[in-house]
Formats: structure tokens, C-alpha cells, sequence
């Protein structure tokens, strides 16, 4: 017999299998929930410029220059740990945002993990923190040329 446990929906009190979230009602729900959160989320709040950019042929280009550049891997933890993790995320140094021009310079673009994205993205929230960053990935991307080189 299974595990069992309760369905993540606070209140609810069915139970579903180890391993699964939600109840079959609150699965169909949260789902439905989640597309009108995002729907609001790109109407009122998202950047549009931002999010135009993003779905151009442009960018989709640029990406993969840079992810086959970096052999599809984290350059990060590469250089910093020594490990190979496949990278799923084109991270810009400088943000979009705030050098728009720079959007599809590939010494400005580090192919990089979701996790070490998430973690990168903590540390740009205080500005010191931020700037050490920027110079670590800049000095990674710059060690990787060099590793392949020779």
C-alpha cells in the first residue's frame, strides 16, 4: 500500500500519494489559477520591451550562439567548482534593463544552471554584491576562453 498524504491546498483534506502535490480538483484549479496569475502578471506588471525582446527571432539566435559558445554547460560552477552541469539559462551581466544596447553582446551573456541563475539573482539585489558578481562572470567567461584556447 502506498504512502499517503494530504493535498497541498490549504483546507483541503484528501488524500493523494506520497509525491503528489494536489487532489485531482485542486490540480485542475491551481493550474487554471496560475495562467490567470501570469495572464494579470504580463498585462499590468511584466516589461513589455523586456518581454518582446525575449521572444524575438534576435534573441533565440543570440542564445544559442552562446550556449553552443559554452558547450552547454554552467560556466559558473565550471570555473568556480570545477563541475559540469548543464546550463539551461543565457544570464546577461549587465542587465537588460539597464544597458539595452549591450542585449546581444555575447561577452555580456554567461550560459549558466536555473539554480546558479536563482542564486546569481540574489546577489544583484545589493549593488556591492552585485558589482563583485559582474566581475566574477566576466572573469569566468574569460578563464573558459582561455581553457578552451589551450
Amino acid at each position: 500500500m502506498a504512502l499517503l498524504k494530504y493535498c497541498n491546498r490549504n483546507g483541503c483534506n484528501k488524500l493523494v500519494p506520497q509525491g503528489v502535490r494536489y487532489c485531482k480538483e485542486h490540480t485542475v484549479n491551481k493550474t487554471a489559477e496560475n495562467r490567470e496569475r501570469h495572464k494579470e502578471y504580463d498585462a499590468h506588471c511584466r516589461n513589455q520591451t523586456a518581454k518582446a525582446f525575449y521572444n524575438s527571432s534576435e534573441w533565440k539566435a543570440t542564445r544559442a550562439r552562446v550556449l553552443a559558445r559554452d558547450t552547454g554547460i554552467d560556466i559558473y560552477l565550471y570555473i568556480t567548482e570545477g563541475r559540469v552541469v548543464p546550463a539551461d539559462t543565457v544570464h546577461h551581466i549587465v542587465e537588460l534593463m539597464e544597458d539595452y544596447s549591450r542585449r546581444c553582446d555575447l561577452d555580456n551573456l554567461i550560459s549558466i544552471s536555473e539554480a546558479t541563475h536563482s542564486m546569481i539573482s540574489k546577489a544583484y539585489k545589493d549593488e556591492i554584491k552585485k558589482a563583485q558578481m559582474q566581475q566574477t562572470l566576466r572573469e569566468c567567461i574569460s578563464e573558459y576562453k582561455k581553457r578552451l584556447a589551450g
